[in-house]
């Protein structure tokens, strides 16, 4: 049998554990977006290159103002590519930070109906009702945690169906 140094340091080692793994998946998600952002940036410094190099070897006024008027529309397609992507980043960190404390919620709640069971068979007599009223408690709190994990996820699926549905340049200026 453990002793209550020993399950606290192994709580503290786990607790530990966890942050690290907390802090590497954020540094991860931090370097893609710079990534992006790098290739993002890299991109629009070779697209306005080759806008300048348009617009000098533009021979009349006509060419000119044409050329001006279709670079001044905003290209939707390469700003929904981008927000796609930058919301692709959020998805993945956001799952493995939802699995990550789903396993620490199951940890925690095994912990705790451990105690609750360690309670109850030292418990005196007469205390049933009490060990009853906390393991229906627990229950009713796994329940409504359960619930609000299920909307959030069905919430996060309709906003990628709905990102999936938009198609590019789909958002217009009047």
């Amino acid at each position: 049998m453990t002793t209550q140094p020993e399950k606290l340091m192994q709580m503290q080692a786990e607790a530990l554990e966890a942050s690290r793994q907390a802090a590497t998946k954020t540094l991860e998600g931090w370097q893609k977006l710079a990534q992006l952002n790098l290739q993002t940036a890299r991109a629009s410094l070779e697209q306005s290159s080759e806008q300048i190099n348009a617009l000098l070897a533009a021979r009349d006024t006509k060419a000119l103002a044409e050329l001006v008027t279709s670079l001044a529309r905003p290209p939707q397609d390469q700003f929904s590519a981008y927000a796609k992507a930058v919301y692709s980043i959020y998805r993945d960190a956001n799952q493995d930070f939802t699995s990550m404390l789903d396993k620490q919620v199951a940890a925690s709640n095994r912990q705790l109906a451990d105690s609750v069971e360690t309670l109850a068979r030292n418990a005196p007599a007469g205390t049933e009702g009490v060990v009853t009223l906390i393991r229906q408690s627990m229950a009713a709190a796994q329940s409504a945690y359960d619930q609000v994990n299920q909307a959030g996820r069905k919430l996060t699926e309709m906003a990628e169906a709905n990102l999936a549905q938009a198609p590019a340049g789909s958002t217009k200026r009047g």
